[in-house]
Order: structure tokens, then C-alpha cells, then sequence
């Protein structure tokens, strides 16, 4: 009887020690899950944000490429506000058209006053302009904007007939009405002209 109270005993023993034996080892898997985890939480996401040192650099200085500059083309009669002859070509020149010019006269009036004043284009049929030198020709820049009056006689007793034209026509003036006068700026570039409208 006292064998099986001994083995009754025993086995109860066994049975608590099992137990405490496994609420120890949960209570391990407990502690160790705890520290496992986040402190902020099953299911969180924690996200850490770092800001990147920026070190400043000078980069080398660099050249630009001056650009072409219009107007720069040279012009043969800087300080002359008027000029009168025939327009040989024309060629473009640092983008600016230049005129190949052939320098005329007019009867009667010195070049001097001519290039300071200019001359009045009228109707006539006479020949009041002459060509003395075919040989000299001068260059001749056109400003941009410049403006360009196209006149055709019409009959000697009524005044010509004038519209806008262009350079590109002024080059292509047949020969009765191919003399013009131009009108110059202080850089001897062309800022207007007028061809002379002969009958």
C-alpha cells in the first residue's frame, strides 16, 4: 500500500514538475517573442529617414562663345549721309546684306553736297545723273529695317507712282530706273532709298 502512495506521490510530482517545466518554457518563448519584436508593434513599419551630407563643389568656369554680332559688316562710306548710283550685288555678310555699289553724279551738283544733302528724285527725261567711274565701286551695308521706295514714271507731267519694295528688288531694277539714292546712318549703313523714276 505504501508502494503505490510512493509511485502515486511520484508520479504527481513528475506530473507538476512537467507542468512547471513547460509554463517556464512558454514563458521563455513569451520573453524571447517580446524581444523580438518592435516596440511599436506588430504589424508597424518603422521607417528611418537619414539626410545625406551635401558637400558644395565650384565647378570650373566655362567660356561662352561670343556670338556673331550683326551690323558689324564695314561699310565704305561712313560719314556721308546720301549717296546716288546703282546697286552692282548684293552679299550677306555676318547675316547683314551688303551692297556693291557704283557711285554716279549729278549734274550740277558737287559730291560733297550730294553726300551731305542728297539730291531731289523727280520725274524728268533728261539724263541729270552720270556714271564717271564704273571701275570704283564701294560696300555698302543695309541696316536692318530699312526701307526701300519703289517710284515709276507714269507721264512727265504727273507725279510718279510709289510703293514699298525690298533690296532684293532694288537689285533687279531695270536699267531706265536703275539709279537710287540712298539715304545712310551715322555708320554709313542704309536706312532708306528711293529709286529715280525716269520716263
Amino acid at each position: 500500500m505504501s508502494i503505490d502512495a510512493t509511485a502515486t506521490h511520484t508520479g504527481g510530482a513528475a506530473s507538476n514538475h512537467r507542468t512547471t517545466a513547460g509554463l517556464c518554457l512558454v514563458a521563455a518563448v513569451a520573453l524571447l517573442s517580446g524581444c523580438a519584436r518592435s516596440s511599436s508593434g506588430p504589424g508597424e513599419v518603422v521607417t528611418v529617414t537619414t539626410t545625406p551630407t551635401v558637400t558644395a563643389t565650384v565647378a570650373p568656369p566655362t567660356t561662352a562663345a561670343t556670338p556673331t554680332a550683326t551690323g558689324t559688316a564695314k561699310s565704305d562710306v561712313v560719314g556721308r549721309k546720301f549717296d546716288l548710283g546703282t546697286i552692282v550685288s548684293v552679299q550677306s555678310e555676318g547675316g547683314m546684306p551688303v551692297i556693291t555699289f557704283d557711285r554716279w553724279t549729278a549734274q550740277g551738283v558737287p559730291d560733297s553736297a550730294l553726300a551731305d544733302a542728297g539730291v531731289p528724285i523727280h520725274v524728268h527725261s533728261d539724263a541729270p545723273y552720270q556714271n564717271f567711274n564704273s571701275k570704283v565701286t564701294h560696300r555698302i551695308p543695309v541696316a536692318p529695317g530699312a526701307v526701300f521706295t519703289y517710284r515709276h514714271c507714269v507721264a512727265l507731267d504727273q507725279p510718279p507712282t510709289q510703293r514699298v519694295s525690298t533690296l532684293d528688288e532694288f537689285a533687279r531694277l531695270p536699267d531706265s530706273e536703275k539709279v537710287v539714292l540712298l539715304s545712310l546712318n551715322p555708320s554709313g549703313q542704309v536706312v532708306a532709298a528711293q529709286n529715280d523714276p525716269a520716263c
